[in-house]
């Protein structure tokens, strides 16, 4: 055997005998990403063939392929060919879950899973040894690779678990094997595979089936879903924590909140009957969730009084989830919130309230709004709701872009409703003709709707990043 685990495991699921020499050092389905030593799992995708990409892979320093097929042209010898990659991927994860003592944390929920896992996955890893999936790694391609990354040694993992439809949650933990499990919130997300939104929560929950005996689920008590989900992790005899900001008793609540200076907001919180003191770069209500959400995690394992109340000054923002830019555009200068990551009724709902409280003092704020896909029979609803959202904000001027997004200009005041765009290209037209130096410019919209490709575009033209 090698003393290597991991090579160790990728030998005995291929039936293949591999080279105790061999060094490896992470594991990627991503040719463009591959660094030196790292291995390369050649996976067959719904669009994308990763057999095609072997060679790539090679050239790039890849000590090690499994492939499908094997690619005569390049290091025969160092590719290992099985009947399906993505299965054997899985089941080296499974197994390497199963051999190493790192607690394991999973997250699930309508929104906010990336940028919680993000700040939970950042403050363990300022602790302790910690790995945590990479951007939205949250499918069956991603949840696996991101667990097979694990370190030996790392004391945590952390991962987010997404879904399409019923039973995906299932299956990803299934492999996880959570210690700890989140559940941010629930909304209609994905809702177009569901007939209600009792069968989302009922999805979302599918996460408790998987975590280890004696474990414990973290809810958002100020969600509509928490008593329900309360209960049934109380059936699976899980140790149930909560954090909250209205409602009156969770284990976490922000007692709270006082502003000290630009970008630097004082919190009061009461966890579990203690009061602690921490300070946070904004007082977005997303961003406070997620802070209260990391303390409850945390505070199970690590004392809390211990950490550094300054420790969630220095967090970023994953990109198009509301980080700030600052875009020099020919001759003027304005201010990008990116919001393109994905969009759904909440997290736009959220994504508004926050964009709403920013001070912009003399300057306006425009936005640009794209559809909320995957909605079925819910779509024309949720699109009419968020106008209502709109009106009782001082946003100064919408602009829309695509075939559900008009149910949300048509409910608008007339003072606010700015244009319906017929090309999301506009959105460079727009900039130049409609906005000032120095004012503010969000977009969001589902990931579909190409509107995060335009806005990527626009922030390398970044000066800097606030």
């Amino acid at each position: 055997l090698s003393n290597d685990l991991k090579l160790n495991i990728i030998g005995e699921e291929s039936k293949s005998k591999i080279s105790k020499k061999l060094t490896i050092k992470n594991i990627s389905i991503n040719s463009k990403k591959i660094i030196k030593n790292d291995v390369f799992f050649a996976i067959k995708g719904e669009k994308i063939d990763g057999n095609r990409f072997i060679s790539e892979a090679f050239k790039k320093g890849s000590s090690l392929a499994i492939v499908n097929k094997i690619n005569k042209n390049y290091h025969v010898k160092k590719q290992i060919k099985v009947k399906n990659t993505l299965k054997v991927l899985t089941k080296c994860s499974s197994i390497l879950r199963n051999t190493i003592d790192a607690k394991i944390i999973s997250i699930t929920g309508s929104c906010g899973k990336t940028t919680l896992k993000e700040m939970i996955g950042s403050i363990l890893k300022k602790l302790s040894r910690t790995t945590y999936s990479p951007e939205s790694f949250n499918n069956k391609y991603g949840v696996p690779l991101s667990l097979f990354n694990l370190k030996q040694n790392d004391e945590f993992g952390v991962f987010e678990v997404g879904m399409d439809k019923k039973g995906e949650i299932d299956k990803l933990t299934k492999i996880i094997k959570p210690d700890l499990g989140i559940i941010t919130n629930i909304s209609y997300a994905h809702s177009k595979n569901f007939k209600s939104i009792n069968q989302i929560a009922n999805a979302k929950a599918e996460i408790m089936n998987n975590i280890q005996k004696n474990g414990t689920i973290i809810l958002n008590m100020d969600d509509n879903f928490y008593n329900y989900h309360k209960n049934l992790a109380l059936k699976k005899k899980l140790k149930v924590f909560s954090f909250g900001i209205k409602s009156k008793f969770p284990s976490t609540k922000l007692i709270n909140i006082k502003r000290i200076k630009k970008n630097k907001y004082e919190l009061l919180i009461n966890i579990n009957g203690s009061l602690v003191v921490f300070y946070s770069q904004n007082s977005n209500k997303s961003h406070l969730y997620n802070i209260l959400a990391t303390l409850t995690s945390i505070n199970l394992f690590k004392d809390i009084k211990n950490l550094n109340k300054y420790i969630f000054l220095d967090f970023k923002t994953p990109s198009g989830r509301g980080d700030i830019s600052k875009i020099k555009f020919k001759n003027k200068i304005f201010f990008l919130v990116d919001e393109t990551y994905n969009s759904n009724p909440l997290s736009l709902k959220i994504a508004i309230e926050n964009y709403d409280k920013i001070d912009v003092k003399n300057s306006k704020k425009h936005l640009i709004l794209g559809d909320m896909l995957e909605l079925g029979k819910n779509s024309i609803k949720q699109h009419k709701i968020i106008s209502k959202v709109l009106n009782k904000t001082k946003i100064d001027k919408v602009y829309v872009f695509g075939k559900y997004i008009k149910n949300t200009f048509n409910g608008l005041k007339a003072e606010k409703k700015a244009k319906i765009l017929d090309s999301k290209f506009n959105l460079i037209d727009l900039i130049n003709s409609n906005l000032n130096n120095n004012d503010y410019l969000m977009i969001k919209g589902s990931n579909s709707t190409g509107l995060n490709k335009i806005t990527t575009n626009l922030k390398q033209r970044i000066p800097h990043v606030i």
